[in-house]
């Protein structure tokens, strides 16, 4: 993208990044239709809309997870025990 001044790219770094985190904890609410919704820790609702994750994990309600923010979203990395 070009940016017509440094000041602009500095402000969409922000907004993409800013309070965000690389890593965050969340619980499996409920999977529905295979695709998991995540309850992040120090919230108390659930997500509106379900999570892609890896191959190798199968989520299942209650399982706590870590996930990682990928673009302006979250991908599941698996079940923390």
């Amino acid at each position: 993208m070009n940016y017509s001044n440094p000041g602009e790219q500095l402000d969409e770094m922000r907004l993409l990044f800013e309070d965000d985190k690389a890593y965050r904890m969340a619980v499996v609410d409920n999977v529905t239709g295979g695709r998991p919704y995540l309850r992040f820790y120090g919230e108390t609702a659930a997500s509106q809309k379900p999570y892609k994750y890896l191959q190798s994990y199968t989520p299942t309600a209650n399982d706590k997870v870590l996930v990682a923010r990928v673009a302006k979203t979250y991908v599941i990395l698996g079940k923390v025990v």
